[in-house]
């Protein structure tokens, strides 16, 4: 409704061309742990519906972002940025990093990022087990503030320009807003005031914790995500409890609201499940915000399709024109494979086609104006019909110390699918010695120099593994040699 309303404003004249009229917009981030399905899967999507949220960044998705979507009722997903929205999701590479931008009507965005920064080892246990706070400073400056760091200038330039930017994730890390002396006197866990360096970096940044916007006080209202127990209700005797899951807002929007989603009946939740399917609670901000005029934008879903599968390709009307065009590209050059018409870019926002033309590789989607001229591009990959995952060394054997390069092939694109290094014998898929996420790529290579591993490879016999989404479904496998 919001959309159209703002639409026929702007056709009537009630608001000016090229600004869109503030309008209410939540934004969630949930980590549904494992997937969704060590509880019951049917209440992640319940949950989203309970807390009627727009844009979702959710963590853990596991290969299963599609079945979540539709679980929750969004029309929307990208696996490779693991979010899903009622709007249109457009994904775009800014300073270095992916976001997507949502389409709040044919003109307006707003921009989301969502993270999910490194779990172990975790410093609220370090602080459990008696660390000072200058090892847990030091800790969080190792481990998860170089995770947040490339988002902080790219996502500050974006919200300065004028788009609502949401940086959405489970932070695997406290807020320097709930670690202070006050909170120190009455919670045990909270051994010392400290200056989380994750929270206090963003912060820095111009970014805003909306939970802390609407319930500043952390003493009367702690909203603790970790943890509703692993499942609930069970929480370990020694377990740290904590607010690790945000939204954080910059750019212009304004904080109205922030919700706890949960378990009925648990400490601060707003929204209550009576079955809740996570071992985190998730967050749910609504923002009254202005979105930004759309930039030239194109995308391809899915980004990694099977042959003959159809890619659907929606793109923004922004700097229209007769006789704008969509092309299918060969992954270098400017010259169209297909064209497909725009005949009315106030109606049509997406394209269609069929993929059975195309051999097995890398297409870009591309919007043309009416000369031909690229005015945006999406990437896109066509992998063979029955290609399977592999994965295999570029060479049978290293020496020691030499860096273990790996190739893989047809993964299926998700955000965090992921390649390790195991020893010999069974794999014990918890036990890597080294990992490396894959860039949402279908195929790639990636090396291991010995810094990257947690302990030197001695002469022997190794295995290495691709694996889905962050998760520990494995994909393929093969072998290596030490000498």
């Amino acid at each position: 409704m919001a959309v159209l309303t703002v639409a026929l404003a702007a056709a009537l004249g009630a608001v000016p061309v090229g600004q869109a009229a503030a309008e209410p917009v939540t934004v969630m981030t949930f980590n549904i742990w494992y997937g969704g399905v060590q509880v019951d899967s049917t209440q992640i999507g319940q949950a989203i519906r309970a807390a009627d949220a727009d844009i979702v960044g959710v963590q853990e998705p596991e290969g299963g972002l599609r079945r979540i979507a539709r679980s929750a009722g969004m029309p929307y997903y990208d696996p490779t940025l693991h979010v899903i929205s009622r709007y249109p999701l457009f994904a775009a590479q800014v300073g270095g990093v992916r976001i997507a931008y949502a389409a709040t009507d044919l003109d307006h965005v707003v921009a989301i990022a969502n993270v999910h920064l490194p779990s172990t080892p975790y410093g609220p246990e370090l602080v459990r087990d008696g660390g000072s706070a200058k090892a847990v400073l030091k800790l969080e400056r190792e481990t998860r503030l170089p995770a947040i760091k490339p988002y902080l200038r790219p996502l500050s330039a974006l919200a300065r320009s004028g788009v609502p930017v949401f940086l959405v994730g489970d932070m695997n890390s406290p807020s320097h807003l709930d670690w202070t002396p006050a909170v120190a006197a009455v919670r045990p866990q909270v051994a010392y005031p400290l200056a989380w360096p994750v929270s206090s970096t963003l912060a820095a940044a111009g970014f805003r914790d909306s939970y802390r916007d609407v319930h500043p006080d952390p003493v009367a209202r702690p909203g603790l995500t970790w943890t509703a127990g692993t499942p609930p209700p069970h929480i370990r005797p020694t377990e740290t409890l904590d607010r690790i899951d945000w939204v954080m807002a910059s750019g212009p929007s304004t904080t109205v609201s922030s919700r706890l989603v949960g378990e009925l009946g648990g400490p601060d939740v707003d929204v209550g499940l009576e079955h809740w399917g996570s071992d985190h609670r998730a967050v749910a901000s609504t923002f009254e915000a202005e979105p930004g005029p759309a930039p030239r934008l194109v995308s391809a879903t899915p980004r990694v399709a099977r042959a003959g599968q159809t890619v659907t390709i929606r793109y923004t009307t922004t700097g229209g024109g007769a006789g704008r065009r969509i092309g299918i590209l060969p992954s270098r050059g400017s010259r169209p494979i297909v064209t497909l018409p725009i005949e009315d870019a106030t109606d049509h926002l997406a394209a269609y086609f069929g993929t059975g033309v195309l051999r097995a590789g890398s297409y870009r989607a591309a919007l043309l104006d009416g000369r031909g001229r690229i005015q945006a591009t999406s990437r896109f990959w066509v992998l063979a019909r029955g290609a399977r995952p592999g994965i295999s060394a570029v060479k049978p054997s290293f020496a020691a110390g030499e860096p273990i390069r790996l190739r893989w092939s047809n993964a299926p694109g998700n955000k965090f699918d992921w390649v390790g290094i195991f020893r010999p014998g069974p794999l014990d898929v918890y036990g890597y010695l080294g990992f490396s996420y894959l860039d949402a790529l279908p195929h790639g290579t990636v090396s291991f120099a010995p810094e990257d591993l947690y302990t030197k490879l001695k002469p022997g016999r190794y295995v290495a593994g691709l694996f889905l989404d962050d998760g520990y479904s494995l994909l393929a496998r093969t072998t290596f040699t030490v000498r």
